[in-house]
């Protein structure tokens, strides 16, 4: 049963069948999807969103994301918002992997992508979105998230994704 439907996403209350052989009744959000782009300028050098997250009171790093729109490929979604709130366009964007970032609450499912050969074309942000945009190099990330400097779980997982999985990298 739909409890209420918004511009980003939907919220259920339904009856779930458990392997378990019990039925669990449960609320969640109903999702589009999404798309995070880990942008690179070069092998050791990222580009991070600092933004004003309203919901959560305060500014936070992020790599660039955004919602699929109806019926848009995960493609479509990054190479949009990496222009969007970046202002760069990228040559070449390689698929790493997918994730759901909370799927005890949320039907999203993220489709993680590698961005290269960036060329700067001018960001086109929302205008409900502030964003400042920072080059940063991935050992200072990386000492960012030790320190607890970033919270946010997407750009957590890219970046270690990109870190330990093809730079092939410990600390």
């Amino acid at each position: 049963m739909k409890l209420f439907s918004g511009k980003k996403f939907e919220v259920y209350l339904d009856k779930f069948d458990l392997p378990n052989g019990k039925i669990r009744e449960t609320e969640y959000i109903k999702h589009r999807g999404s798309a995070v782009i880990i942008p690179l300028i070069d092998e050791n050098t990222i580009i991070l969103e600092k933004q004003f997250r309203p919901i959560i009171g305060k500014w936070i790093y992020e790599l660039p994301a955004g919602t699929m729109e109806e019926g848009e490929i995960p493609e479509t979604t990054a190479k949009r918002e990496l222009i969007e709130e970046t202002g760069y366009e990228a040559e070449t964007l390689i698929h790493l992997i997918d994730f759901y970032p909370s799927p005890g609450v949320s039907t999203e499912l993220m489709h993680l992508f590698l961005a290269k050969g960036l060329k700067f074309v001018g960001s086109k942000p929302e205008e409900y979105e502030v964003i400042e945009i920072e080059k940063k190099n991935i050992d200072e990330i990386l000492n960012m998230i030790k320190n607890h400097e970033i919270e946010d779980a997407k750009t957590i997982i890219g970046i270690l994704y990109y870190q330990f999985m093809l730079r092939n990298q410990t600390p």
